[in-house]
């Protein structure tokens, strides 16, 4: 469900506002127009929102996947074996 609350009330109520969205989002509303959305999160979630909402790296999980579809990708067994030779020569 979502709830609408006023500039003013988010400034007044702050935490039961913050609690309010535990049970949905909430449009934050100046003069009446929508100014913000908060939207409740998590520990564990907070990494995923994060990845999920940064442009550069959307642009890189972007640019990774035109560069997969112009040269094709390895077999999972060749990405594991290189990537344990990277890390063995890491620890040394």
């Amino acid at each position: 469900m979502v709830h609408f609350v006023n500039v003013r009330e988010l400034k007044n109520q702050t935490s039961a506002v913050i609690r309010l969205s535990r049970k949905g989002d909430i449009v934050v509303t100046s003069r009446g127009k929508p100014a913000a959305v908060l939207h409740s999160v998590s520990e564990e979630d907070l990494e995923d929102y994060l990845l999920a909402h940064s442009p550069r790296f959307l642009r890189s999980l972007d640019a990774s996947y035109r560069d997969y579809k112009h040269k094709g990708g390895i077999p999972l067994e060749r990405l594991m074996a290189e990537t344990e030779r990277e890390l063995g020569q890491l620890q040394r």
